[in-house]
């Protein structure tokens, strides 16, 4: 297993507006997708605000849950389907209203924060005179379920095919995920090109024909508005959420002991109730938030090497080995000692 950086990221989000499209998918299958993201952690109030968020911990659940649900390895390619102009917050539309795809391109990677804020995006030309846009995580970040990739990668060809016709497709693409056994076919006809999967980045790429052609309903006003509307929305996103504060706070107070709701209200000076208030208005719960943030400790302590299992149990606030153990299986699946 590749190793992780020690210490990984906290509080990591994505668009509410993006869970629903996601949502509207499952409905189509006909399964109950708000169940399922009750149970992925996502609570109702969280789903009826389109610029809220939820953790990225929570969707990965939730689209874990709906492939299985759906038992369709190609699920992404048939969300995108789903996508609507604001599902993107403004980005969808500014993208829309670029002169070109390489502009359009080039936008996502300058706001790709704004769907999830663990995205590392790069748009640039190609040694052939083509332009490509690739999409990494933030160093010692959870990635998103691979299904969730496929799904956003195809919102971008689909959109692309929107804007100029619809025999575009890229001429390249590399993806993280392995391939799909069952469904690869579905892969290369959907994106239409070669596809190099189990890499190490996930990147689209188009040729230079495609990419400089005009748009003919290009509006460079109208881009050019909906940046500003994004630029705002990251501004007031940079702000240090209750959730990244309550996450903070429990990983300090971890090697004291199990971290309870009461001892981490106390440590950010407020009431109990009004913290699981605040991070209900955020779209989460504090256990899910606690259990996040051991996990992805837990993660990254077995990764390095550096500690035995009954050393992680006390750095992490549990009383025994054996309950770190089941925990641990319960967030991944598999045991400790395994995942290492």
């Amino acid at each position: 297993m590749a190793s992780r950086p020690a210490r990984p990221s906290a509080g990591s989000t994505v668009l509410t507006a993006w869970t629903g499209t996601l949502l509207r998918a499952l409905e189509a299958h006909g399964i109950d997708g708000a169940a399922l993201a009750g149970e992925a952690g996502i609570p109702p109030q969280a789903l009826a605000d389109p610029d809220r968020r939820v953790p990225l911990a929570a969707s990965t659940r939730l689209w874990r849950a709906a492939v299985e649900a759906t038992r369709d390895p190609a699920l992404g390619i048939e969300v995108s389907r789903f996508v609507r102009a604001t599902t993107f917050h403004a980005l969808g539309q500014a993208f829309l209203a670029s002169p070109t795809l390489r502009e359009a391109l080039g936008r996502i990677a300058r706001f790709s924060h704004v769907t999830a804020d663990i995205a590392l995006a790069r748009a640039r030309p190609t040694a052939d005179g083509g332009f490509a846009l690739t999409i990494t995580w933030r160093p010692g970040a959870d990635p998103p379920a691979f299904e969730a990739v496929d799904a956003v990668l195809a919102s971008i060809v689909r959109s692309a095919r929107f804007m100029l016709d619809r025999s575009v497709a890229p001429v390249g693409m590399r993806v993280e995920r392995p391939i799909p056994s069952s469904s690869a076919q579905q892969f290369t006809e959907f994106f239409g090109c070669p596809i190099e999967y189990a890499a190490t980045d996930n990147t689209l790429v188009f040729d230079a024909a495609t990419a400089g052609r005009p748009v003919t309903a290009g509006n460079p006003r109208l881009a050019q508005a909906g940046d500003a509307v994004l630029a705002a929305y990251l501004a007031d996103r940079s702000q240090t959420t209750v959730t990244d504060s309550v996450r903070e706070t429990v990983v300090r107070l971890l090697p004291s002991g199990d971290p309870t709701v009461e001892a981490v209200a106390r440590a950010v000076h407020t009431s109990p109730r009004t913290l699981q208030r605040r991070l209900g208005e955020e779209g989460t719960k504090f256990r899910a938030v606690r259990d996040d943030a051991r996990c992805e400790l837990a993660r990254a302590y077995l990764s390095a090497g550096d500690h035995s299992v009954l050393q992680l149990t006390y750095l992490l606030g549990f009383s025994e080995p054996a309950a770190f153990s089941r925990a641990f299986q319960r967030w991944t699946g598999v045991t400790p000692s395994a995942y290492r």
